[in-house]
């Protein structure tokens, strides 16, 4: 029977869909940037062939995976670019607890390996940044704008701010989960955010933080 009009591009699309589902599970284990693209084939139970075909090179996979992986973390990072309810201060730590979360259950294993997957490698490195890291940052840029607004924060280059508010809490989730910096130099995360806000209130903020108790 002949195929009908479009029903291949639906078909295409679908199993392009299963693939990058399938990948983006396997990919997100800790062994996942060291993957083949024939354990890749093997992980979504298809022949290297069909792979290539749907996804391309390995390249063209890891930027394709990480686009999908983008997308579940848009609801997220929404929520950060909302307007802030809470004084700059709350807002900053409760921002920065939520992120540490994320970063102990799932995100900070998507980034470390992402990274691995991702340095020197122009297509897969682009997508990197442009579904994973950068949208951490220009959300909580779009957060350091708002409190600029009201007021709470000095003027000042917020894109720079934000890598420099946020950096440290990935830098020490990597070095304390991926790289297995518990059994090196334990460090508590919390308290890395509690004082990574005092530090930043007290380069922008246009007021003192106020001092905590305990």
């Amino acid at each position: 029977m002949a195929r009908t009009a479009g029903s291949r591009n639906r078909d295409y699309e679908h199993k392009r869909g299963q693939l990058l589902e399938a990948l983006n599970r396997r990919l997100r284990e800790p062994d996942g940037a060291r993957l083949s693209v024939s354990e890749m084939a093997e992980a979504a139970v298809v022949s290297v062939s069909s792979l290539r075909h749907h996804l391309g090179t390995r390249s063209e996979i890891l930027a394709s995976v990480m686009a999908e992986q983008g997308k579940l973390g848009a609801p997220y990072l929404a929520r950060v670019r909302e307007e802030p309810s809470l004084p700059v201060e709350a807002s900053l730590r409760e921002t920065l607890h939520a992120m540490l979360q994320g970063l102990t259950f799932g995100l900070g294993e998507l980034l470390a390996n992402g990274l691995a997957m991702s340095l020197r490698d122009p297509l897969a490195g682009v997508s990197f940044l442009e579904n994973l890291l950068e949208p951490i940052l220009q959300s909580l840029e779009c957060r350091l704008e708002a409190h600029a607004r009201r007021g709470e924060l000095i003027p000042a280059d917020y894109r720079i701010a934000a890598l420099g508010l946020v950096s440290p809490l990935v830098l020490a989730t990597l070095h304390q989960n991926a790289l297995c910096g518990t059994t090196v130099r334990p460090l508590s995360l919390p308290a890395l955010v509690e004082e990574q806000v005092a530090v930043f209130l007290r380069a922008y903020g246009s007021s003192p933080p106020a001092r905590r108790s305990g």
